[in-house]
Formats: structure tokens, sequence, C-alpha cells
């Protein structure tokens, strides 16, 4: 019998029950003071958290931005496979199994160790098992309702990410215990579950959405769990270094942010004009650029309250839309029919079908912060580094051009040297009449194609912080990023021939991309 893995993380996690149940010294006697009522000092009622005040500490909001970026970003899912599929279509490895585990590893070792943290071997048992309890119960509870088809079509439990919500309770075990020792091991941990993840949406397993959800699943319930361990152990407000909430303007605000946003650009991506042969018809297509729908991960570690070092990852899919004038649809020679003495093209272009540009970036420079308050920060950055663009492609669509029916326009014998064939072809495999297949389309796979490629870019922005916790931040940001690579456009506006071969017509263009992203970040601070 194979167990469910979230019964083997709560057996797991009951380990230090274990550890705090065993006598440190069976024959000494614990005397503590007493008040006139009999109760002891340390145990006094009014030592005790209240429940609000517990929920107050415990409960740091970071993972409802999360859930609602998972739910906004979930309409752009198959956009970011599709990003996937083009830049690592053959990814596959398992170590995701391991990875979410980690930081909960780290915890325990750091506790054996020795090392001072915000629990008791009793408060860590039962705080860790509450997270797990709770967390297997939102993630299994969403699975078996929505039954969403995972996208490697395996399954119907894809959301959310099981794996991603595991990984940042985990994360936020090992930050909530050990953050405040050093910023290193909030870092790692949560580094960790942001790898993995990642890779679960490289591995084919889930969708961007799924993997956000999750995440913020994974959040909450810690938050949960470490709230109700307040409760069920009685926490005392001296208990922990943890309960220090007051914290300076000026100490440095290293940060860790996960961020959403939105990004304007070139609204015309400046292509070379495209013929349909040497000396033949122009497309005069333009390539319409739309929002782009931005995601990324930026951290920096602060020297001081005013200026650090840090960098940024940042996938964004940007939609594409070609736009040809009719007239140029029209005499487009789809099928080279012209070129070889036809009186009229047999395909007639209808257009092209829209797709979504990757941009896949990754920048380090120097940041800086100016603090207004306690609570407020300004913020900016400057930025170098590389930015690829995924290949893209365009699909044409096509229809039969009725005219080669008009014996007025095509005569007989005309049509048995041009097009009969072919008719005949099509209406074999379709098993359509004539008139059934004048009403069909007919989709070209990689009509036109633009190349993969990578180019140097600069960067900065500027953001408002508004630091709500001692370590919890939300933050308003705007971006400013340049570019210029040379894309490359290969047209294949002829059929494949019987040798299977295609004719390809090859164009470069220097284009210049002025990107201003704005957007929301949640941001950890240390």
């Amino acid at each position: 019998m194979v167990l469910p893995k979230s019964f083997v993380l709560i057996c797991l996690l009951c380990f230090p029950l274990l550890l705090c149940a065993l006598p440190s010294d069976a024959y000494s006697v614990s005397v503590q003071p007493v008040d006139s009522s009999g109760i002891g000092l340390t145990e006094h009622p009014s030592l005790r958290l209240t429940p609000s005040e517990s929920f107050r500490r415990e409960f740091s909001y970071m993972g409802i931005p999360f859930i609602a970026s998972g739910l906004i970003v979930k309409k752009r899912n198959s956009d970011f496979r599709t990003l996937r599929n083009r830049f690592k279509p053959a990814f596959h490895h398992s170590y995701d199994n391991y990875t979410q585990y980690v930081p909960l590893a780290a915890t325990w070792g750091l506790k054996l160790a020795g090392v001072e943290g915000r629990s008791s071997w009793k408060e860590l048992a039962v705080s860790n098992v509450s997270s797990a309890v709770l967390m297997a119960g939102f993630v299994n509870a969403l699975k078996y309702t929505t039954r969403e088809l995972r996208p490697d079509n395996s399954s119907n439990n894809s959301f959310p990410s099981g794996h991603t919500a595991t990984a940042f309770m985990c994360a936020t075990i090992l930050h909530k215990e050990y953050g405040m020792v050093s910023p290193l091991y909030s870092i790692g941990g949560y580094t960790l579950a942001g790898l993995t993840g990642v890779t679960r949406q490289l591995n084919n397993r889930h969708w961007i959405s799924d993997v956000l959800v999750g995440a913020g699943i994974g959040i909450i319930s810690t938050d949960l769990g470490y709230f109700l361990s307040d409760l069920i152990v009685k926490r005392k407000r001296a208990d922990g270094w943890s309960d220090r909430v007051t914290y300076d303007r000026y100490d440095a605000p290293s940060f860790l942010s996960l961020n959403m946003g939105v990004a304007s650009g070139p609204s015309v991506l400046p292509t070379a004009e495209l013929y349909d042969s040497e000396n033949g018809s122009p497309l005069g297509m333009k390539l319409r650029v739309g929002t782009a729908t931005v995601v990324s991960v930026e951290g920096a570690y602060f020297f001081n309250a005013y200026w650090g070092i840090g960098g940024r990852i940042k996938v964004s899919t940007t939609p594409v839309v070609a736009d040809i004038p009719t007239g140029n649809r029209l005499h487009f020679d789809m099928d080279g029919d012209l070129q070889e003495g036809a009186p009229v093209n047999m395909f007639l272009l209808e257009g092209l079908e829209s797709d979504h540009l990757g941009m896949f970036d990754m920048d380090l420079g120097l940041y800086a912060s100016y603090p207004f308050s306690p609570h407020f920060q300004l913020g900016g950055k400057l930025l170098v580094g590389r930015r690829t663009n995924t290949d893209f492609s365009l699909n044409s669509v096509c229809r039969i051009n009725p005219q080669i029916f008009d014996r007025t326009i095509v005569s007989e014998k005309v049509y048995d040297q041009f097009y009969k064939e072919d008719v005949e072809y099509y209406m074999k495999q379709e098993g359509v009449t004539r008139n059934e297949l004048l009403e069909n389309y007919y989709v070209d796979d990689d009509f036109l194609n633009i190349r993969r490629s990578s180019t140097w870019k600069v960067g900065t922005g500027v953001s408002l912080t508004y630091r709500y916790k001692e370590n919890a931040a939300f933050r308003l940001y705007c971006d400013y990023d340049f570019a210029s690579p040379r894309l490359v456009y290969d047209l294949k506006n002829s059929w494949v021939d019987e040798e299977g071969g295609r004719l390809s017509q090859s164009y470069s263009r220097r284009t210049p991309m002025h990107n201003f992203t704005f957007g929301a970040s949640i941001v950890f601070v240390f």
C-alpha cells in the first residue's frame, strides 16, 4: 500500500514530539514562584498571548497576493506554457521531489545542532503539524473539486501545485524559526521553494496559476499553523526573540520579492517588407504588439539603509497580431501559382493567426532606498543584463479561391492544368463536395518565423514600498527596460513540395524595444 504524501509528511513532522517527550533529568524538580492565587508567575494568564495578538504577529498576509496573482494570470496559462515549450521543451528532472523538503530538514537540523530559534521542540512540533494538516487539507480540497487537467494531460488534479505548497510551507517554517538569526536562512529557503515551483512548470506538470496559488496556500497554512500553535501551547508574550516587532527605519532593507505587472512596448515591430517572390507582391504586414503580462523574481542585499546590490529574473509574454491590408492579402501568391503562369491564385490569404512573443531577462546591478519612515521607502535601481527572445511563429489561414471554378476567368483547359489535381486531392482528403471545399479554411504552420535571439539590455525603475511588518511588505513599481535585438524573420509562404522541401526567404532587422512595466510586488524583508 502506498501512503499519501501528506500523511508521510505529517508523521515526519511529529518527530520533534518524541524529543520533547524525553525527560531531561528524571530526578530534577522545578520550583516556580507563585502569586497569592497559587498560579505560577510565569504561567499567569496576563502573560499569555491573546488570540488577536497571536494572529497579528503570525499572519503575514503574504500568501493572499500569491493566490490573487495566480487567479489573475490563470487566463494566460497556455501562453506561459508556450514559453516553456519554446525555451526548454525537453526539460524533465525529478529534483523537485526533494527540494520541497530541504528547508524543513534545515530547520530540524539547526534545532538539533543547538542553534536557538523561535520555538521549543514542543512548539515546533505543534506548529509544523498544524501547518501540514492545513496545507494538505486546502490543497486536496481544491484538487478534487476543481479537477483541472494537467498540462501534460496525465491527470485531473493540476490545481493547485502540492509540491509548491509544501515547498513554501517548509520555507516559511524556516523563515519563522531562523529568519531573524540570519537573512540567509530565509533567502535560501524561499529560493529553493521558488526553484521547486519553476521546476514543476518546466516539467510540464503544472500551469503557472497552479504554482502561484500553491505558494500562497503554503504561506497561509504556515501562518495559521503557528497561530494555532500559539493558542495550543499558550505561548507567552515574552517567549522568543521573534515576538519583537519593532524595527528601525535605517535598517538595511534587504529583500526578496515576487513581482506581477503589465508592460507596454513598441506598438509595432518594425519588420522588413515581405514578398511572395523575388519580384513579387508585397505583403505589407505590420506586427502590432499588445500589452505584455510580466512575472519576475527580484532580490537585493543592502549594505546599509541606502545602497545594495541585487538582481532580477523576469519572464514576459506579449501578444502579437499581424495586420495586413486586404488588397495585399488578395494578391499575395500563397502557392506560387502566379509564378508558374496561372491566371489566379488557388489559395487566398485570409490572414495570420496571432501568437505571443516570449522574453526572458536576467539582470544585475545597484539598488537604492530612501526611508521616509519605518513603514514607507522609496526605491530605485540601475540594472544591466541579457534578454532572450523565444522563437516566434505565425501561421497563415487560407481558403480556396472561388475564381478557379469561374469559367469566364479560368478556362477548363487552364483549370485542368493548374488546379484540378489539387482540388480533387483536397476533396478526397476532406471528404467534402466542391461547395463545402470553398467553406473550409486551411492553416499552414510556420508561415512566418522569428528566430530566437539574445542581446544586452539596460534597465531602471522606481518603487514605493509599504513595510507593514518587520519582515513583510507590499510594493508598487514602475520599471523601464531597453533592448535592441536583431530579429531574423523567415518567410515560408510556399507549400511543401513533393520532396518535402520548402522555399524560405530570410530578412533581419534591428528592433529597438522600450518597455515600461507597471505592477505590484510581494516583498520578504530580511
